[in-house]
Order: C-alpha cells, then sequence, then structure tokens
C-alpha cells in the first residue's frame, strides 16, 4: 500500500495522487485539513511500524505502507478554530519527523534536504555535488559592498531573498540605487545576470525530465501566458550530476533550476527545490513525471536504508 499524504486542494499533491491512482496501485489518500477536523494520529516512539492516522472514517496502519508520498504543508494558519489549528500544528510537526525515520520509501523525506533555508549555502553545497558553475554571487547586508558587486557585473546583475522565504528575481537597475541603504536591515542575495533561457529539470530517482523557458521576464514564474516552454535534450553531465543530487540529499524528487547563457551555452545551476510544483511541468510532459513517480513509488519492496 501507499500511503499518499498532503492537502487535497494543491494541484501539486493532487497530480501525484491521480498517477498513483492511474497505476492501479494501492494506496490510502489523508487530507491534512480534513485530519485536523476529524482524525487523530497516533505514534508509539518505540515502534514507529505500528502507529496509525485515523482519518474519522478509516483506520490507516503505517505498518501496511510499502511506500509514502508526502507533500506536507502547514494548514494551521486557516484552521476554523483554536483547536483545530492546534491538531493540524501536531499532525504537522508529527509527520515532519515520523516521515523522517520511517523504515519504507518517502518521496520526500521532509527533513532531509535542509540547505534550502539559506540560498547561498544551497547553492554552493549542491552545486559541488553536481559538479556545476553557480553565477557570481553576493551575499550582504552592506551597501557599498553591493554597490561594488553590481559595478563589477558587466552584464548587470539581478536581485533576490537570501532565506528559503519564497520571493522573486528582479534585474537591478538604476532606480534601485537609492534602496540600497535598506540593506542595513536585512540582507539581500545579488548575483550577476545570465542572459539566456531557464530550465527546470525534474529529477525522479535517476530519471531527469528537462524543459527550456524562454520568457521576456527575469523570473519567469512572475508571468503567464507569454512564456515559451520547450522540451530538451539534457547534457549527460546535468543527468549524472542530478542523479548524483538525488542520491546526496536523500530525495528522490527535485526541481533543479538552471541557467543557460545563451552567448556561451554554459549551464549554471540555481536552485534545487524538494517540494517543487511540478504539475504544469508535468502536463507539458505528457505525465512522464508523474508516471515516474509511480513507478518509484511501485519500486523494490526492500527499503533503502535509513540515514541520520
Amino acid at each position: 500500500m501507499i500511503l499518499c499524504v498532503g492537502v487535497a486542494a494543491d494541484p501539486t499533491f493532487l497530480a501525484g495522487l491521480h498517477a498513483v491512482r492511474a497505476a492501479g496501485l494501492d494506496h490510502e489518500a489523508v487530507d491534512l485539513p480534513s485530519l485536523a477536523l476529524r482524525g487523530s494520529v497516533r505514534i508509539p516512539l518505540d515502534d514507529l511500524a505500528s502507529a496509525t492516522i485515523d482519518t474519522g472514517r478509516r483506520v490507516i496502519r503505517l505498518g501496511e505502507a510499502g511506500a509514502v508520498w508526502c507533500r506536507l504543508l502547514d494548514v494551521s494558519a486557516h484552521a476554523p478554530a483554536p483547536r483545530h489549528a492546534h491538531a493540524a500544528a501536531g499532525h504537522y510537526q508529527a509527520f515532519l519527523r515520523l516521515f523522517e525515520h520511517l523504515p519504507v520509501r518517502v518521496m520526500n523525506r521532509p527533513l532531509r534536504e535542509a540547505t534550502g533555508f539559506t540560498k547561498v549555502l544551497h547553492a554552493v553545497a549542491l552545486a559541488a555535488v553536481g559538479g556545476w558553475q553557480v553565477p557570481r554571487t553576493c551575499l550582504t547586508s552592506d551597501p557599498e559592498e553591493a554597490r561594488a558587486f553590481v559595478a563589477d557585473c558587466p552584464r548587470g546583475a539581478v536581485f533576490k531573498g537570501a532565506s528559503a522565504a519564497k520571493t522573486f528575481a528582479r534585474a537591478y537597475e538604476a532606480g534601485d540605487e537609492a534602496r540600497l541603504d535598506r540593506l542595513g536591515r536585512v540582507p539581500v542575495l545579488f548575483q550577476e545576470r545570465i542572459t539566456g533561457p531557464d530550465v527546470r529539470v525534474h529529477t525522479v530517482g535517476d530519471r531527469a525530465f528537462g524543459e527550456a523557458i524562454h520568457s521576456p521576464e527575469i523570473d519567469y514564474r512572475t508571468v503567464v501566458g507569454v512564456n515559451d516552454y520547450r522540451p530538451v535534450t539534457l547534457p549527460e553531465s546535468v543527468v549524472r550530476g542530478c542523479a548524483r543530487l538525488t542520491a546526496h540529499t536523500g530525495t528522490p524528487l527535485l526541481g533543479v533550476d538552471f541557467k543557460v547563457d545563451a552567448a556561451t551555452g554554459e549551464w549554471y545551476f540555481l536552485e534545487a527545490n524538494a517540494m517543487p510544483c511540478f504539475e504544469g511541468y508535468d502536463r507539458r510532459a505528457g505525465g512522464a513525471i508523474t508516471r515516474a513517480m509511480a513507478h518509484w513509488l511501485a519500486g523494490p519492496s526492500d527499503p533503502p536504508p535509513v540515514t541520520p
């Protein structure tokens, strides 16, 4: 049995769940908001396999699960009452730890890839694993250091937030000079601008699916209906690097982002998202990503070893 835990209103979770169903795999689905409203979780600390999830309609025994597809979201802030908020927060924290240590195949263990909490550490550490270069980078809260870095970028610079919080990249323009004094209150990540297409690579185990995105904007996520999405044949070095990345991080599903220099053809690693929103890419790929996910979840009955 494959245990699927997430939020029914999340299109990405539903895409993975539908792939499991389409593959005809035995599964149980748990909607986190519904669980907070009417269910409960029991986790004996001396025997994780005997843990149970009571959805209010049925009891799911984790010892019967051969794999887990989890996309955990903390829904406590949206609960209708304090007791439901406390339940949702408790379930979220419990599942974070349970799925980290449960001795079955898990896509993805929620606490496994922690470098994403700071973008510079994340980029440098994971680029070394993949064998890739990164754009010239400056993380600073010093306005003068930022000015010097931008001045030394002949192709221009972009900037974005430095933490795990979702932010959008923007081109540094002359009008931003007046705002640099605000850096004293919060550091910002500056990078040399790479002009060319973005490439998103979704990895599922040792498989990789690439799509090039040509956009009129610096950050293609900020616009709808004007981007040009095209399948791309990935260089073997990128495929091998992505396979090393999933093995190193222990996260079989990753959304890996690159920029490709249009003038030189060089690839630059940006980041690897361990909780990617992949449904749009999967739809354009004819469902190839989610089919690979279902195949991975239905894989060997002997789980991979759980490493600390």
